[in-house]
């Protein structure tokens, strides 16, 4: 009797998460692009967790464009994981953010880290690690990334460059019917991880 009480009480509270977040999200659909004037979908910033002030309104092909400048001028190596709808923000952060599960991750997987992309033949400076599921990534700061997106056999992370990370990230928002109240890219030389999360 108390197992199913506290897995309808556990229910409810889900709901209600992920209402409030649905509602949460939605509020950019009412601005406009800062650079085009289109509608905005998603919060972009030059850091994770920038004040609200710091979050750009974007048009998607507008955010795509600073992704693609972030992305080919960011110095270091990074994880890519694939963007997931049910969380608020997708943003990058150096490796020194992470805790020592998700740090070592970092560590063995960049060292896998091929010469080529796997698209094309230009410099790979990216691992992409494909998410389906928002419940696997929302425990990546505790578990890391091989206890979690690539515990399933045969999951492996593809190789890519700058441009060839940004297609895939592109892809993904495809299919999203809600926007990302915060997106940044990698900045400066540190090895770090892009991830969505909620803060």
């Amino acid at each position: 009797m108390h197992i199913r009480l506290i897995l309808l009480l556990a229910a409810v509270i889900a709901g209600l998460g992920a209402a409030v977040l649905r509602l949460r999200r939605k509020k950019i659909d009412n601005k406009l692009c800062a650079r085009c004037g289109a509608p905005a979908m998603h919060g972009y910033s030059k850091t994770a967790e920038s004040a609200l002030d710091d979050i750009v309104p974007l048009c998607v092909p507008c955010l795509l464009e600073r992704l693609d400048e972030d992305y080919c001028t960011y110095d270091g190596r990074a994880v890519v994981i694939q963007p997931v709808a049910e969380l608020p923000c997708y943003v990058f952060r150096p490796k020194s953010d992470w805790d020592e599960q998700p740090r070592a991750d970092l560590d063995t997987l960049l060292a896998g880290l091929q010469n080529q992309c796997s698209s094309c033949t230009n410099p790979a400076r990216y691992l992409w690690v494909n998410a389906l599921e928002a419940g696997p990534v929302a425990n990546l700061p505790l578990m890391g990334i091989t206890q979690t997106l690539l515990a399933a056999a045969g999951a492996r992370p593809i190789s890519l460059c700058a441009s060839c990370s940004v297609q895939r990230i592109a892809r993904s928002f495809a299919g999203q019917e809600a926007g990302y109240l915060e997106v940044c890219g990698p900045r400066g030389h540190e090895d770090g991880l892009v991830t969505a999360m909620g803060y």
